[in-house]
C-alpha cells in the first residue's frame, strides 16, 4: 500500500543565558503547526496610516499610526464575494475593529438634539477618493466580539497547502496601501472599503413632529404602533408577519449588567418591515422610537443581511407575559441590551438615497 506522508513542522525556539546570574529571562518555546494551518503572523500598522474621526464628537482626532499601534487589535480570516456574486479570494487580515476605536471617541450632540444618547447616530466612513458606507452607530457598539467591522492595514493571502504557488483565485495578491474597511459578518463585499481616511457622526433627519418627543424617567405604555414612511402614517399590519422566539436570551446591560434570561415570542423583524414597507430592503434604513422618545438607528445590511439580523423580533411576550409598555423591539442576538426598545411606538423608514 502506498504511504501517505502528512507535512508537519516543528519550530522551535530556545533562549539560553549563561551565566544565570546574568539572564534576565529563560524560556524553551515549542509551537507545532500542520501544513493547513495558517501562520499567524504581527505586524504594526505602517507609518503613513492616519485616520481623521469628525461630526459629532466631543473632540475630532487625527490618529497616526502610533496612536492607531496603541488600539488592541485583531486577525480575521475572510472570504469574499462581490455584491455581483464573483469569489475574489480568501484572506488573513490584521486590523482593529471599529468598536476599538469607538470606545475612545465621545459622541457629543448639539444641545438642542431630540435625544441625547448616540444609538440614533449614523457613523460615516469615508475613502481617499471620497467613497462613502454608513454604519449604525448601535451596530458598531452594542453587538459582539464575532466577525467585528475591523479597520485592516495589513492583508496576507490565505492559500491551500496544495500546490499554494499554482493557486489563482484571489483577486487581490498584494498587501494593503492603506485601511481597508472590512465586514466579515455579511455576505459580499458591499460594506468592504478601501483607503478609509475618516470617521463622521452624525444624525439623520427624521420626522421630528411625527414622533414623541423624548421624557426621561417616566413610564409610558404604546397602545398602538405606527409606521411612518415620509408625511405618511399608519397603523402597523401584522396580518401573514412570520412569527419566532427564543428561549434562553441572556440579557446584560450596558449600564447595570445582568439582568436575567428569558424566553420571548414574537413577530420577525424583517418579515414585519417588509409587510409594512412595501419594497424595502437592506439599503435602506429604519428608526425605532418608543413612546418615552427613546430611540435607535439600524441599518438595512444588519438586519436584512446578517444571521444576528435574522433573529430580531418585535415581541409579543416575555417570559410568557405581555412585554412591559406594551410593544418591544428586541435584537436578541445583542451583547447588550440597550438598542431593546420598551413601549416601542413607531418604526420610522428611512428610503436610501
Amino acid at each position: 500500500m502506498k504511504k501517505r506522508y502528512y507535512p508537519f513542522i516543528i519550530l522551535i525556539a530556545a533562549a539560553v543565558c549563561l551565566p544565570l546570574a546574568s539572564c534576565k529571562k529563560s524560556r524553551l518555546e515549542v509551537m507545532a503547526v500542520t501544513g493547513a494551518t495558517p501562520l499567524a503572523f504581527d505586524e504594526d500598522v505602517p507609518s503613513a496610516r492616519t485616520l481623521d474621526v469628525t461630526g459629532m464628537v466631543k473632540k475630532e482626532y487625527t490618529f497616526s499610526s502610533r496612536a492607531l499601534n496603541a488600539f488592541a487589535r485583531t486577525r480575521i480570516r475572510t472570504r469574499e464575494v462581490s455584491p455581483e456574486g464573483k469569489f475574489l479570494g480568501t484572506y488573513i487580515y490584521l486590523g482593529i475593529p471599529l468598536f476599538n476605536i469607538m470606545e475612545g471617541v465621545a459622541p457629543e450632540k448639539p444641545e438642542d438634539a431630540v435625544f441625547d444618547s448616540p444609538l440614533d447616530m449614523v457613523v460615516t466612513l469615508t475613502s481617499a477618493s471620497g467613497k462613502k458606507v454608513r454604519f449604525s452607530y448601535g451596530e458598531l457598539t452594542m453587538t459582539d466580539d464575532r466577525h467585528p467591522v475591523t479597520l485592516a492595514y495589513s492583508r496576507k493571502q490565505l492559500l491551500p497547502f496544495k500546490d499554494p504557488e499554482k493557486y489563482n483565485k484571489n483577486v487581490y495578491r498584494e498587501d494593503l496601501t492603506g485601511l481597508r474597511l472590512i465586514c466579515p459578518r455579511e455576505p459580499d463585499t458591499a460594506r468592504y472599503l478601501d483607503n478609509v481616511v475618516s470617521i463622521d457622526l452624525s444624525v439623520p433627519e427624521t420626522p421630528v413632529s411625527m414622533l414623541p418627543a423624548t421624557k426621561k424617567g417616566i413610564k409610558c405604555s404604546a397602545t398602538s404602533l405606527t409606521c411612518v414612511s415620509g408625511t405618511k402614517a399608519a397603523p402597523a399590519l401584522y396580518a401573514g408577519v412570520e412569527q419566532q422566539s427564543v428561549s434562553n436570551w441572556v440579557r446584560v446591560g450596558h449600564g447595570r449588567g445582568y439582568k436575567n434570561i428569558v424566553k420571548a415570542e414574537g413577530y420577525g423583524l424583517r418579515s414585519f418591515l417588509k409587510k409594512n414597507f412595501p419594497g424595502c430592503g437592506p439599503e435602506d434604513w429604519y428608526m425605532f422610537v418608543a413612546c418615552d422618545g427613546y430611540r435607535c438607528l439600524f441599518s438595512g445590511r444588519e438586519i436584512f443581511m446578517t444571521g444576528d439580523g435574522e433573529s430580531f423580533m418585535i415581541l409579543k411576550s416575555f417570559n410568557g407575559k405581555k412585554p412591559s409598555g406594551s410593544n418591544m423591539l428586541a435584537p436578541v442576538s445583542d451583547y447588550f441590551v440597550d438598542r431593546n426598545i420598551w413601549g416601542l411606538s413607531h418604526v420610522v423608514y428611512l428610503e436610501h438615497k
